[in-house]
């Protein structure tokens, strides 16, 4: 995810990525995502649920203000996962939770 935020918003420090991308995850600080991310074994999987409008606010607090919010959504949710520990019924649950609900859903 932070390579592709990079290839397209090269002006944003690395650092602020980090916390962006934190924040899109649920969590306040790239430091409060560490432990979480390190109590992870090597054949841990783990699925998160990206929101392009808690990094975008994040970003925004950081003082990048001209980020398109349409750009940043069609960004996030076009990244392919690049683990191939996931196999097709998993990779199929992550893209579902990815797939907003239709408007007529119930």
């Amino acid at each position: 995810m932070k390579k592709a935020l990079r290839r397209q918003y090269p002006h944003i420090k690395s650092s602020h990525l980090d916390e962006a991308i934190a924040a899109s995850f649920g969590f306040n600080s790239y430091a409060a995502m560490r432990p979480a991310l390190h109590q992870l074994g090597a054949y841990a999987r783990l699925i998160v649920v990206t929101d392009h409008l808690l990094m975008l606010l994040r970003l925004e607090g950081l003082r990048y203000r001209n980020i398109a919010r349409e750009a940043l959504h069609r960004l996030l949710w076009n990244i392919e996962c690049p683990d191939d520990r996931y196999d097709r019924a998993v990779g199929e649950i992550f893209q579902a939770r990815r797939r907003p609900a239709a408007a007529n859903a119930e």
